[in-house]
């Protein structure tokens, strides 16, 4: 059985029409998320949605549903990834409004740094699934300086916490949060999801994506895939 993978943070078409060609699954798009460096307006990802040979994920953050509702009917994506702290109540609003995938990032403490948050974390994904969320990205949340981060930290997730979340929902889930070719089949092994999401982890620079990096991520997560078969 095969992972799939997805490659964020993509801010060029030259990226997207290279990474297209990688094997890999899903590219992600922020759009309009001011705090991220890998950020891009829509005129651009408009430019990588057609560059792109794989389905495009837009990702927002706690953006108000006309927004988001602007967004999709720009750029017509393959999903739109809420990556904030939008309530069950807010994507139900927009599930009623917009006709492509929603994916939710649902943040867990980054490695050691929290208590076991499994049970109430794999409720609350229980409950997206029922509401019509398509697919979970399991991502990283971290403190630095009074300030919460949410998601785009480079850090890994507490990988214990995420498989017993694994093993207490039935949904497609993706995991996230300071992956690379060096530690995928690891974090594939600890946590069983059926995909990976990542976007520092094949950088050369901010926003750029590294060809060989790609490629060894790629070629790791292959082989995870044989051994689990």
């Amino acid at each position: 059985m095969a992972y799939a993978i997805k490659i964020c943070g993509i801010t060029s078409p030259d990226d997207a029409s290279m990474l297209s060609g990688t094997g890999i699954d899903y590219l992600g798009v922020l759009v309009n998320v001011t705090p991220s460096p890998r950020s891009v307006p829509v005129e651009t990802a408009a430019g990588i949605i057609a560059a792109s040979k794989v389905p495009v994920i837009v990702l927002t953050y706690d953006h108000r549903p006309a927004e988001v509702l602007a967004v999709v009917e720009a750029l017509h994506p393959a999903g739109v990834q809420l990556a904030g702290s939008e309530s069950e109540r807010y994507i139900a609003s927009l599930r009623d409004t917009i006709d492509v995938e929603i994916w939710k990032s649902v943040h867990l403490p980054a490695r050691e740094m929290g208590n076991d948050v499994s049970g109430p974390l794999a409720a609350q994904i229980n409950r997206f699934a029922r509401i019509g969320v398509n697919r979970v990205v399991l991502d990283t949340a971290l403190s630095r300086n009074t300030v919460v981060l949410k998601g785009g930290t480079g850090q890994p997730c507490d990988w214990s916490i995420a498989a017993r979340v694994r093993k207490q929902v039935d949904m497609f889930l993706f995991l996230a949060g300071g992956i690379h070719p060096g530690n995928v089949r690891e974090a594939l092994l600890q946590v069983g999801p059926d995909g990976v999401d990542m976007s520092s982890g094949v950088e050369r620079a901010i926003g750029r994506k590294d060809p060989a990096l790609v490629k060894s991520l790629v070629f790791e997560v292959r082989i995870s895939a044989h051994h689990k078969t």
